[in-house]
Parts: C-alpha cells; structure tokens; sequence
C-alpha cells in the first residue's frame, strides 16, 4: 500500500488559518509602524499605530510586546533595509577603500535622509551616546555585525594596517560614522562627507598603498 499524508484535523485546519491570520495582522501593523515611525519618529504611540493599521491598540501590543519593543524593532527594519543598500556597495569591485568610503559615506546619508533614525542621533553625546539613544545596543550591534565580516575578508587579504585588529577597525569607523551624525557640522553636505571618510577616517585603518 502507499503511504499518504493523514488528512489534517479540523483542529490543525483552524490552527493554520489562526496562524495565517496573526501574521497578516502582524504584517500590517508593522507596515502601519513604519509610516508612524517615519512621521513621528521615537515618539509614535501605540494608538497612533493602531489606528494606522485599523486595530486595536491591545492587539498592537500582544504582536509587539509593547512601545518600547515596536520602536527598537522598526529602527532595526530601517536599518536592515539600509543594509541591503550597503551588500550592493561593499560587495562591488574596487579597492577596500573606495569600497569602504563609499558605503560609509552612504551610511550617514542615509540616516540623515530618514527623519526616523536621525532623530536617535539628535542632541547626542558624542562622547558616549549610545548608552541614552540605544540602551541595549541592539542597533549598535547590528551595524557593527554587518560591517564586521567586510573588515575581518580586509585583513585576511593584508590590506589593513598590522597594528589594528578587525574588531578595532569597525569600532573606529563606527565612531567617526557617530561623530559626523551627532555633531553635522564636522561635514555638512555629501561631498563633505565623502571626503571625510576618503582622506581621514578610512585611511587611519588601512595599509598604505606602495
């Protein structure tokens, strides 16, 4: 005889369709976030995102666990969405540097292009602000997580200098992508921008050229 899958219980059939369910709600109560968030930033309210999505402000906070989770994880869907941008740039061929400059200038762009994520750097310490922007450094560790294997494949081909470790690289370049953010100033347009990361930042970590 021939095996066959059992025919799934009206139970089973009703637990499919509930799941189905809670992750289309899921799914448009994160879209809904994301426009909330692109308005009011970090101050959105779960109404405000409840009333996007046409539910409940009780049914927001059981798919996200409350404000304060909504918010950490629509920064990280803004970030991961600047990732992809970044992958094209840094996977690109070309020399480390420009690569690096390029994606790093990109980076603060981007940022400051997107109301959202520039509001965390508003106002910022920059001699320690990640502690009051991003308490739990998830944020932090996702930039520093993407970035990490570009600059460990940097130093495997011998390209970075022989007194810095990977891990020293990204610090470093996260610092000065933190310095121009919270203090604009340091380079105020794109070509500003560029160029420091061109002549300044990048260059403190690679290997000088023949």
């Amino acid at each position: 005889p021939t095996s066959r899958s059992p025919t799934p219980t009206v139970r089973e059939r009703s637990g499919d369709v509930g799941n189905q369910r809670g992750r289309a709600t899921r799914d448009r109560i994160l879209a809904a976030g994301d426009r909330c968030f692109e308005e009011h930033g970090l101050n959105l309210t779960l109404e405000e995102v409840a009333d996007a999505a046409g539910t409940t402000r009780m049914t927001v906070h059981r798919h996200t666990g409350g404000r304060e989770q909504l918010v950490t994880h629509l920064v990280l869907r803004a970030s991961n969405r600047l990732a992809t941008d970044l992958r094209v740039i840094l996977d690109a061929p070309g020399p480390p540097g420009d690569r690096l400059t390029a994606a790093l200038a990109h980076t603060v762009l981007a940022i400051r292009g997107t109301p959202a994520l520039a509001r965390l750097f508003t106002g910022g310490d920059v001699a320690g602000p990640w502690s009051e922007l991003d308490p739990d450094e998830r944020v932090l560790a996702t930039i520093r997580h993407f970035y990490r294997p570009y600059l460990l494949d940097i130093e495997a081909a011998g390209a970075l200098r022989a007194d810095v470790a990977a891990d020293e690289a990204v610090a470093w370049l996260l610092a000065q992508v933190l310095l121009v953010l919270v203090v604009p100033s340091v380079a105020v347009d794109p070509d500003d921008v560029t160029r420091f990361f061109a002549h300044l930042a990048v260059p403190a970590v690679l290997r000088a050229g023949p």
